[in-house]
């Protein structure tokens, strides 16, 4: 058997509706992206690596690049 329970994860946090307005104007719009010369080098790129990991390990070898 399987039970699925609904949650409200953040109901009655400050800011929350807020902050998921914003969250959902910026994914609509284009137009709210950050400047693409204001990303690190790693998100400058057409296309994001296709991975979490992926993503994670080019920000490591940039930030040790810099060291």
């Amino acid at each position: 058997d399987v039970t699925i329970w609904w949650l409200p994860g953040h109901s009655d946090i400050h800011g929350n509706e807020e902050a998921d307005n914003k969250a959902k104007r910026a994914a609509e719009r284009h137009r709210n992206n950050s400047p693409t010369a204001s990303l690190p080098d790693y998100l400058q790129y057409n296309s994001l690596p296709l991975s979490i990991s992926a993503l994670k390990e080019a920000h490591c070898k940039e930030i040790h690049a810099c060291w």
